[in-house]
């Protein structure tokens, strides 16, 4: 296991043609379900390994390579049953890769080189076999797997001392780290906690009676914008030399919710 390579270095391995293939399978990912980020050094299959993994059970797994992008998809026997049963929503070429891959004892290893985006579709159908969604976002598109303020994140690891900091410094919120705890705005608990228990987006969203703003006509209206959270590019136009990626992916990512909504609307159009 290695720490995740600097954002720069992934786009300069891969050159930018293989990067923007390589950010949209890991959007999807991250949009679509609860996955813990495996890094390593790939030997002789690319320069870095990331496996999109749960429970040691794998998602896929990607390849950066110098000017190339590598997917390993595996399927057990009743993935490939499954697979079956989707053919006909597949393109002719990954039919033809996934026909001609063998399937040994453990499972069929589907194999694929990225140059374009001709498989981006069929592996985004391919994973929804693998795996459900599991990923839930708030009504504003706020991942809260990912938010250090979410009440099981605080049980299993309070950070909510370097998230005030990391709040005044690129929000200028003034919160004492007690204070910082949300069971979420779907918690159907009594007495929920939130943060924010008078978010407008919230009561907008359940006045609409939409699932979230990336479903509402007039997204994104002055009432999303009022919690529209910092894209990366955002935080690093504010900050300059200040900003950390690091600082941004650990306990920023989770608040990046307009670049979710705007793909959820895209993909769904």
């Amino acid at each position: 296991m290695i720490q995740e390579p600097d954002k720069e270095v992934i786009k300069f391995t891969l050159g930018n043609s293989a990067f923007l293939l390589y950010d949209e399978i890991c959007n999807y990912i991250n949009d679509n379900y609860n996955m813990e980020l495996a890094w390593d050094k790939g030997g002789r299959y690319g320069k870095y390994v990331l496996r999109f993994q749960k429970s040691k059970k794998t998602l896929c797994t990607l390849y950066i390579k110098e000017n190339q992008l590598g997917v390993w998809i595996i399927f057990g026997k009743e993935e490939r049953e499954k697979f079956e049963t989707i053919r006909n929503n597949l393109s002719e070429a990954i039919l033809k890769r996934y026909d001609e891959t063998e399937t040994y004892h453990d499972g069929k290893w589907l194999a694929l080189d990225l140059y374009e985006n001709c498989y981006i579709e069929d592996i985004k159908h391919i994973l929804l076999i693998k795996k459900k969604p599991n990923r839930e976002l708030t009504m504003c598109g706020y991942c809260c797997e990912l938010c250090k303020a979410y009440a099981p994140n605080i049980k299993k690891c309070d950070e909510r001392n370097e998230l005030a900091n990391i709040w005044r410094k690129y929000y200028g919120l003034e919160y004492s780290p007690e204070s910082i705890y949300c069971d979420g705005c779907r918690s159907m608990k009594e007495n929920a906690k939130r943060v924010d228990n008078n978010c407008p987006v919230r009561s907008c969203v359940l006045s609409k009676k939409i699932h979230d703003c990336a479903e509402c006509e007039n997204y994104p209206c002055d009432v999303f914008m009022q919690r529209k959270g910092l894209s990366q590019e955002d935080a690093e136009n504010e900050q300059k030399e200040l900003f950390n990626q690091r600082e941004y992916q650990d306990y920023l990512l989770a608040y990046d919710n307009k670049s979710r909504l705007d793909r959820k609307r895209k993909s769904t159009n």
